[in-house]
């Protein structure tokens, strides 16, 4: 059985694309066409297929909205989001995502989208991985890159350890708060 994992992203955007993505309508699922690749990696007892209602529609009308309501869920564990304008760069964290492939795709999506805003020549990326129980398990890592988003193949040591680090600041941070 899986476990809750982790995500972690990072873009490389200006002020003018930070405010594009945060006001744009969340992507949908469909919008991407390799989701039955990363669903054939993750062994689902009687399940071959992305089904149609996985790829359904998003409930939000801005990125913006979407972070604010996975922030109101107490559950994820999820900082305010933290652009940094003079590096360009914004990072969006969840301590805690469903294993639930359905809802991790639906996490993806919107995430998925900011590569067609992000800078051409960036290194960002998305991972899905066990930071909290740190069994090393990566469910989804996702690349941008000239303006497009595909899955990885392996988690590149460097973004582990990013990802990892913010994690951590992640996690006392909420710390802090809940004292």
């Amino acid at each position: 059985m899986s476990q809750p994992a982790s995500l972690y992203a990072r873009f490389t955007l200006s002020h003018e694309q930070y405010e594009a993505f945060m006001n744009s309508t969340p992507a949908r699922p469909v919008s991407f066409d390799d989701w039955q690749s990363w669903f054939d990696r993750h062994a689902v007892h009687g399940i071959g297929k992305a089904a149609a209602e996985m790829l359904a529609d998003l409930d939000a009308p801005t990125v913006a909205d979407l972070i604010k309501a996975w922030r109101q869920d107490e559950w994820t564990g999820t900082p305010p989001v933290e652009y940094d304008e003079i590096n360009r760069t914004l990072h969006i964290a969840m301590l805690r995502v469903s294993e639930n492939l359905t809802e991790r795709l639906r996490i993806l999506s919107p995430l998925r989208a900011a590569g067609a805003f992000n800078e051409p020549a960036a290194n960002d990326f998305i991972a899905i991985f066990d930071f909290l129980r740190d069994d090393g398990s990566v469910a989804a890592y996702v690349q941008l890159h000239d303006g497009k988003s595909r899955f990885g193949s392996e988690l590149a040591p460097a973004h582990r350890e990013e990802a990892e680090t913010y994690l951590q600041e992640v996690q006392a941070y909420l710390r802090s708060r809940s004292n």
